[in-house]
């Protein structure tokens, strides 16, 4: 059994621990998932990083992590594709002011 002060969380069993000396950065993780992808994101090499267990040894999960997004056909975005130009209104003038306006008969 690992020491318990390196899990100072109790929801989150997997520990990992990496960098020089002088600037050792450690993580936290509450699944196996959440490990591997950031494992992954920032391109760490495990034989160089610590991975401690709460309990000993990594168990093998059979489901899913809960809270996961299903994965679709494909990454959708709401983005326009059309230039830097916003379409923003201008709220200090009325609708239609680019027009000319008759003047009000009294």
């Amino acid at each position: 059994m690992i020491d318990t002060s390196l899990f100072p969380y109790e929801n989150h069993p997997y520990r990992l621990e990496f960098g020089e000396k002088k600037n050792v950065t450690v993580c936290w993780f509450s699944c196996e998932d959440h490990l591997q992808k950031y494992l992954k994101r920032y391109r760490l090499d495990t034989k160089t990083a610590k991975i401690d267990y709460r309990d000993g040894e990594p168990v093998e999960s059979s489901e899913k992590h809960q809270d996961s997004v299903p994965k679709g056909p494909g990454k959708i975005s709401n983005r326009s594709s059309s230039g830097t130009k916003r379409g923003t209104k201008k709220l200090d003038s009325p609708a239609g002011s680019h027009r000319s306006r008759k003047p009000k008969s009294k």
